[in-house]
């Protein structure tokens, strides 16, 4: 990400800050757009302005009040998650090593085949699961 223009204010030195309708970034007085998403923060005056920030404002509480609500279901959803990719992985590394053996015993090719497309999806499941994002 760019740094902005401007040094971010303090805001326990200072309390005449603008917040941002559309990212809640606190800027400075003098900003004309925001400093995080670019957006503009000039205080337009008549009817259709106050009620593109009373709509704003409301998104933003709305959206506030949604993330707090769903937090504990986000770890059961992520535990969840990484349980079911854990099994797919097994089970394919599993399905990819039965299938290496018997076409090891048979020596049949297309039995090595789909083993080594079996192993392959197993391993890249394994490594997405515990590879750091």
């Amino acid at each position: 990400m760019d740094k902005p223009k401007k040094e971010p204010i303090a805001l326990r030195h200072r309390q005449d800050h603008k917040l941002c309708l559309n990212c809640g970034f606190p800027n400075r007085p003098s900003d004309t757009h925001c400093m995080f998403c670019h957006t503009s923060i000039v205080d337009d005056r008549g009817l259709l302005s106050w009620f593109r920030q009373a709509y704003y404002v409301l998104r933003w509480r709305w959206q506030l009040k949604q993330k707090r609500e769903h937090l504990d279901h986000n770890r059961q959803k992520k535990f969840f998650r990484f349980f079911g990719y854990f099994l797919i992985g097994l089970m394919l590394t599993l399905a990819g090593g039965y299938f290496f053996y018997t076409s090891l015993t048979d020596h049949s090719f297309f039995n090595a085949l789909i083993a080594v497309l079996l192993l392959l999806y197993g391993f890249v499941t394994f490594k997405s699961l515990f590879s750091s994002k």
